[in-house]
């Protein structure tokens, strides 16, 4: 089962030619460690990609049915179709009190029968006609995708269309759901890693629904009726909250009739209400969990910047370079590298419109932990004190220039950044401006967001044995 949005959920399907990069990629790893290049500057094979000065050259096309939105971006190279969509204020923070754990189940239910097909059926016809389909409750939206081989599209937009407005479901297979959903709260308190992650959420939100843990309560589950479900998907799954992007074998004139053989059964309106922001407390603290766990696990937190900020990119950049970079960040060079005091650590952005932030973690022995914590705090400082160097603004931006090309391997991996774009109102034209977006951040850009965003040490929470 699925409840975690970190988690891959979605198939991958690649095109030929960045098969074959992924090749070349790899044997020029293998000459590096095993043959006679060993010692070969991968940095410079990164500034001289050339993948660095490309740009996605295809505008997507804005295709509109009534109130319904799709972004589209055709390609006919493989008989593949992604369509991925998501509703808004639908996630499992909008569950209404005592009843915390609907979004969720009716994620779980939706392959569970639809129109005159049972469980069995449905799935059979999914697994003969090559279709997958998903959902997944996350914590602001409820989200989808449909994949498919083009010449079964027929088929697969007949399934979506009843999946989403003609729920085949018996009281048994809820039954089954709703044990399955009350065994994985049980086994959260068995997982280190789950319990910090629900404590890191209490500690930032408090009594905020963002606080909740995502898989509802044991309660509250066992009391919901699978009616109270099946109407989950008439208040929250509307035309008004939905987004769409659709890449692959597919015109502009089908896909036109596609949102109206889909989606056009849907309600117009959602009945969900907006959430007020939460209200976090950044001033830095720790909180620790005692646990007997062979490594002690933290996460840290600090206020980031919305998505569309206009120093977006200079945090984004700045991020990369102080923990984002794997492992050749700086947090990782001094802790790991240098001290051999944890396995990784590292950070990255969350781009919530409600709290963005920028969030961090890493593990190690209970007797390191405290170490490599020093030295967090000390990287922290001193990174929002001097900023970057030229040499690692360069080395970035080389980076995330040559690297944005490679999110394109896929239909699907295309359709989620339509999505995407839509999410966070980038604007259709964001995959021809992105690499300018980064290509303009200069250093004073940098050292002023690195002084804004990590002038104070960011909230920690941690688990395990405390030395």
């Amino acid at each position: 089962m699925k409840y975690y949005k970190f988690q891959t959920r979605k198939p991958r399907r690649t095109y030929l030619k960045f098969i074959f990069l992924i090749l070349l990629l790899g044997l020029a790893w293998g000459l590096w460690q095993f043959g006679p290049f060993r010692g070969l500057d991968t940095k410079k094979i990164v500034e001289n990609s050339v993948l660095k000065e490309k740009t996605f050259e295809r505008m997507p096309q804005e295709i509109k049915n009534g109130q319904l939105t799709a972004w589209l971006i055709e390609d006919h190279t493989v008989p593949i179709i992604s369509i991925q969509f998501l509703f808004e204020r639908a996630g499992y923070a909008y569950d209404e009190q005592g009843q915390e754990g609907r979004a969720v189940l009716a994620s779980e239910m939706m392959l569970f029968g639809a129109g005159k097909n049972n469980r069995f059926e449905f799935q059979e016809l999914l697994e003969l006609n090559g279709i997958r389909l998903g959902f997944e409750a996350l914590r602001d939206d409820f989200d989808g995708y449909l994949i498919t081989p083009s010449y079964h599209k027929k088929t697969a937009f007949a399934l979506l269309k009843d999946v989403l407005t003609e729920p085949n479901w018996e009281d048994k297979d809820f039954e089954v759901v709703k044990n399955q959903v009350l065994a994985a709260l049980k086994m959260q308190k068995e997982q280190p890693e789950d319990e910090l992650s629900l404590a890191f959420n209490e500690v930032l939100y408090k009594n905020h629904p963002y606080g909740r843990n995502p898989l509802g309560k044991a309660e509250d589950i066992k009391n919901l009726k699978l009616s109270q479900v099946k109407a989950f998907l008439k208040s929250n799954l509307a035309q008004d909250n939905l987004m769409i992007g659709i890449a692959g074998d597919i015109t502009a004139e089908e896909t036109k009739a596609v949102l109206a053989q889909i989606f056009a059964n849907l309600n117009a309106e959602s009945e969900v209400q907006p959430l007020e922001p939460p209200v976090v407390d950044f001033t830095p603290q720790t909180t620790h969990i005692e646990r007997d766990t062979a490594q002690s696990i933290g996460r840290f937190a600090a206020l980031g910047a919305e998505r569309t900020a206009p120093d977006f990119y200079a945090l984004y950049i700045a991020n990369h370079i102080l923990g984002g970079s794997g492992l050749t960040s700086r947090l990782s060079l001094k802790a790991r590298e240098d001290k051999g005091l944890t396995y990784g650590i590292g950070t990255y952005l969350s781009t919530s419109e409600n709290t963005p932030l920028i969030i961090g973690y890493f593990s190690a022995t209970p007797e390191n932990y405290a170490k490599a914590a020093e030295i967090l705090r000390q990287e922290w400082q001193n990174f929002a004190q001097k900023g970057a160097t030229e040499e690692e603004l360069q080395a970035a931006r080389d980076y995330l220039l040559a690297s944005f090309n490679l999110r394109f391997s896929s239909i699907d991996d295309i359709a989620q950044m339509l999505l995407g774009m839509q999410k966070y109102n980038l604007g259709l034209d964001f995959l021809q401006k992105r690499n300018t977006y980064v290509k303009n951040v200069r250093l004073k850009d940098i050292r002023r967001a690195a002084k804004k965003y990590f002038k104070s040490l960011p909230l920690e929470v941690n688990i395990g044995i405390k030395e």
